[in-house]
């Protein structure tokens, strides 16, 4: 039996990349998605992805770091479905840049955007989530929860904060919601492709190796293959974990 038949996961930062993969993941085994992010048009198309792929699926766009969108994302899960098992936090952006050139501004989007919407996230959906009898929450942190990247104060300051939540969630809700985060390095995402389009060509290289420079795997994980960490976290396989953060970053961390 599909690992996840039945069960129905909510998940954010749906429209591309690892949030996109992951969809797909639970929907091939067997899961029923809420989906939100705010390209609309990306969200539209993650939809009729999983819907092909035989999965039921909602979808509403709307902006994580307002409390009034995870409010109406957990009342559209009981209006379609009736319940909520999983709650997948991935949504969120990258931050970079040197820390005297980040504004108070700047600093305060990424907070708000990495940490704070898996908080607001959580806070609206643990009531449903209670009412099940196989009840996670996945949150996505980052390899710069655990170490130093340069010239990401933010960012790395933002996924720490992720990492901090995890674990007090997985505290206060035992035993009835499991809470665990992933750390990834480098995914081959449109954010990734983004930040390497930010240089000139020639320096992308430098740049790669550069992102990649402490993995011990030389190369940026495909979504599909993070999305199966998440898929892990969520199904009954890892029923025995609660407040782990799973580093799934080529060895990153441990170099």
């Amino acid at each position: 039996m599909s690992r996840l038949q039945g069960r129905v996961a909510l998940i954010t930062g749906a429209a591309g990349g690892l949030g996109r993969a992951t969809a797909l993941a639970m929907a091939a085994e067997g899961a029923r998605l809420v989906l939100t992010d705010r390209d609309e048009d990306g969200l539209r198309e993650t939809a009729a992805l999983t819907t092909r792929a035989g999965s039921e699926s909602v979808a509403m766009a709307g902006d994580v770091a307002a409390p009034e969108t995870h409010q109406a994302l957990v009342e559209m899960a009981q209006r379609a479905f009736g319940r909520l098992d999983i709650l997948c936090n991935v949504a969120g952006v990258l931050g970079a840049g040197a820390v005297g050139n980040t504004s108070a501004a700047q600093f305060e989007r990424v907070m708000r955007i990495n940490c704070m919407a898996q908080f607001l996230a959580a806070q609206a959906a643990v009531p449903l989530l209670r009412q099940s009898p196989c009840a996670a929450i996945v949150n996505v942190a980052s390899v710069g929860a655990l170490v130093a990247l340069p010239m990401m104060s933010a960012y790395c300051a933002s996924k720490a904060a992720v990492v901090g939540l995890t674990r007090a969630l997985a505290a206060e809700l035992a035993p009835a919601i499991r809470c665990n985060a992933v750390c990834p390095g480098g995914i081959d995402t449109p954010m990734a492709r983004n930040l390497l389009a930010s240089v000139p060509p020639e320096d992308r290289p430098e740049l790669l190796a550069r992102l990649t420079g402490r993995q011990l795997l030389k190369r940026f994980a495909t979504p599909e293959e993070m999305a199966a960490t998440l898929v892990f976290l969520a199904s009954d396989d890892a029923r025995f974990l609660t407040g782990s953060v799973i580093a799934a970053d080529a060895g990153h961390s441990a170099s």
